[in-house]
């Protein structure tokens, strides 16, 4: 037992073949591992001594006064620094809408003048256009006007060649008006006419009255109805119906008339609307009742006796 004591150790096969290398421990300082004994057990660690805090000194006036500068010139500075960078902001947005609405007034001028320039000879094209439209319409109107006065002064005459066949007021009329264009008064007339007004003049004054008034009645087949020539020793005076027509209506067609009523013509058109599209329904309307009780034919022809 003792021998094997004092033998020196030696690894047999197997143990060599188990055993391991081992390396030696890092003995360096580490204060993070916490400190072990001999019989590896923790060493009790010593509490730190506790640092008596020194009580903070009163602050003088001039360290209050210097605290107080700082804390003002600092939010001054933070203040200025904040204005500076929302008033940028504010002048950026504000610039920005004005500069929006300016851009807007301007772009909106310029496009409403050059909108009236594009419109404009758009309305010149259009004007031109209706022009050449309105042109033979208006030719057209002036040849119906034309004919519709021919036509109105046809009618009246026919009109007034009826009423002097079937009534004696229009060749009565005549008479009486020839009487009064003549110069002088008082002397016998010879009454010259056709054989039909011949005898309506008989028949409306009788033969006592034609005495009375001297006048003496001579056929003269050459005048038309409704037509008389009053002849003197001095003068005489021609009531020609036709004469008398002629000057009735020509008085009718000279006189202004109210517009009549027809779809108008464009604006730009500088001719006036013709106002003769109603001249049957006049003629027919006021020549006739005329033609017996004008005073138009007073002044008459009056040619003195050769």
């Amino acid at each position: 037992m003792s021998r094997d004591l004092h033998r020196p150790f030696a690894l047999d096969s197997v143990s060599s073949e188990l055993a391991e290398h081992w390396d030696l421990p890092d003995i360096g300082d580490d204060s993070n591992e916490p400190e072990v004994n001999a019989v590896n057990r923790q060493r009790p660690v010593e509490p730190e001594p506790e640092e008596t805090e020194e009580a903070p000194q009163p602050l003088t006036l001039a360290e209050i006064e210097a605290i107080q500068e700082e804390a003002r010139q600092e939010g001054f500075d933070q203040g200025k620094a904040d204005g500076h960078q929302q008033g940028l902001e504010q002048g950026r947005l504000k610039g920005l809408e004005e500069g929006h609405q300016q851009g807007f007034e301007q772009g909106l001028e310029q496009g409403l003048a050059e909108g009236k320039v594009r419109i404009d000879a758009k309305v010149a094209q259009w004007q031109s256009l209706l022009a050449e439209l309105v042109a033979p319409l208006k030719a057209v109107d002036d040849q119906i006007e034309h004919e519709l006065v021919e036509l109105s002064v046809q009618l009246a005459k026919a009109v007034i060649a009826c009423e002097v066949k079937t009534q004696p007021e229009p060749l009565l009329v005549a008479l009486r008006q020839g009487m009064d264009a003549l110069p002088s008064k008082g002397q016998q007339v010879v009454i010259e006419t056709n054989a039909e007004d011949l005898e309506l003049i008989q028949q409306s004054f009788g033969e006592q009255e034609l005495t009375r008034r001297d006048w003496q009645l001579q056929l003269e087949p050459s005048l038309s109805r409704g037509s008389l020539r009053l002849v003197t020793s001095r003068s005489q005076v021609e009531m020609d119906l036709a004469t008398r027509m002629e000057t009735v209506l020509q008085g009718f067609l000279a006189r202004p008339r109210d517009p009549v009523s027809e779809p108008p013509y464009p604006e730009f058109s500088p001719e006036p609307v013709s106002q003769e599209a109603n001249a049957p329904e006049s003629a027919s309307a006021e020549v006739v009742p005329d033609t017996p009780a004008s005073t138009d034919t007073a002044d008459a022809e009056s040619k003195p006796e050769a």
